[in-house]
């Protein structure tokens, strides 16, 4: 444990999603240094995973989406296969696995453990069939404004900041509007509110890149 202290990703297997990709991890658990290997899957009707009810998704199915979810298993047949295939898996498969990356773990050095729970996005784009399957991270707010959501993958350091502007923008705009305020916004992430996909931006997006990678040690 003490000579790994990376996160180490590995190759997506099979029809495993591109955020089933396994990796080795360093984390602080109570202060104590551990090693996580996965994720793997498995398969639950329950929406959350302190509580919930394995009712939560058949009581979810309307005549508006019931059409999605048979043509998401229809057309994602090697999906439900791999679900099925992680959610039957013993200990010792998951340590081959795991193997792959560190030859000499021993599996009693090893246990198992619930990590959580992730409730699939499934939606229309404008333009595409029913019952396509969404891998990424998205807001939705209710009509008033009185609640945000985040739907899809697990957000990470590459998007929590953004999901948490997103969620301010959308119902607590008004914490925004003092000059004070755009100002530490304007301190805390130098590029708030500002476009840098455009060419006139080109300077100040390299300004913002090389300083971000002195802070990290990396020129």
């Amino acid at each position: 444990v003490a000579k790994h202290t990376a996160k180490v990703y590995g190759q997506a297997l099979g029809a495993a999603p591109t955020m089933a990709v396994p990796h080795l991890d360093t984390r602080m658990i109570d202060g104590k240094q551990s090693l996580l290997f996965g994720p793997f899957a498995a398969w639950t009707g329950k929406f959350l995973h302190n509580g919930g009810s394995h009712f939560d998704l058949p009581l979810s199915v309307r005549p508006g989406n019931i059409l999605s979810l048979m043509r998401v298993g229809m057309h994602n047949l090697d999906l439900v296969k791999y679900l099925v295939e992680q959610g039957l898996q013993s200990k010792e498969s998951r340590m081959r696995e795991l193997r792959n990356f560190y030859p000499e773990a021993i599996a009693e050095d090893w246990e198992v453990i619930d990590a959580g729970i992730r409730v699939q996005a499934i939606k229309q784009e404008p333009g595409e069939e029913p019952g396509i399957v969404h891998y990424g991270t998205e807001v939705i707010t209710s009509a008033d404004r009185t609640i945000s959501a985040l739907l899809g993958a697990s957000p990470g350091a590459s998007v929590s900041t953004q999901v948490m502007l997103e969620c301010i923008e959308r119902c607590l705009p008004q914490l925004l509007e003092s000059d004070e305020a755009k100002e530490r916004m304007s301190d805390m992430i130098p590029n708030w509110n500002n476009d840098l996909k455009v060419d006139t931006a080109r300077n100040r997006y390299l300004e913002i890149h090389e300083k971000a990678m002195a802070d990290l040690n990396l020129i």
